[in-house]
């Protein structure tokens, strides 16, 4: 399954997994690093999970570790990962972590988009997450109703 190209449908029926997923966004460039990010709402079991979902694309340099997200000077709900993401066969980019979202912060960054900031080993790092990721996930989700009080399983 081809995962953040083009978005799309999430359906993993051997799971019980569904939802969709936006496109893959560039949300950090520097001069060693390049984090790309995007946005599932999905369903397993009656539970609702919405996440940006951040990763680095593979430079054979060095590989970038986080434990925390700020933004606005609060904390964000951030879960590190590891291990390797592979896209039309190719693993070409490294998980980074997720920040948890709400249903109301999904809708509150459709219209704002996100700054933040990952903090941990690597040192910091800011992230720029456009408003249009974020409608955009809104959007999938709404039309197939993950953003109902009882989404669909």
């Amino acid at each position: 399954m081809a995962l953040a190209e083009g978005g799309g449908v999430l359906r993993a029926p051997q799971t019980g997994l569904t939802g969709v997923f936006t496109d893959q966004t560039v949300i950090s460039r520097g001069a060693h690093h390049v984090l790309m990010g995007h946005i599932i709402v999905a369903t397993r079991g009656g539970e609702r999970h919405i996440a940006l979902v951040i990763q680095q694309r593979r430079d054979g340099v060095h590989y970038l570790r986080y434990s925390q997200a700020f933004a606005g000077g609060m904390e964000l709900p951030f879960r590190r990962m590891t291990g390797q993401t592979c896209n039309h066969g190719h693993c070409r980019d490294r998980p980074v972590g997720l920040i948890a979202l709400s249903p109301e912060m999904l809708r509150h960054f459709s219209t704002t988009g996100l700054t933040a900031r990952l903090t941990g080993r690597s040192g910091a790092i800011d992230l720029v997450v456009p408003a249009s990721l974020f409608s955009e996930a809104h959007t999938r989700a709404s039309v197939t109703g993950l953003l109902e009080d009882n989404p669909p399983d």
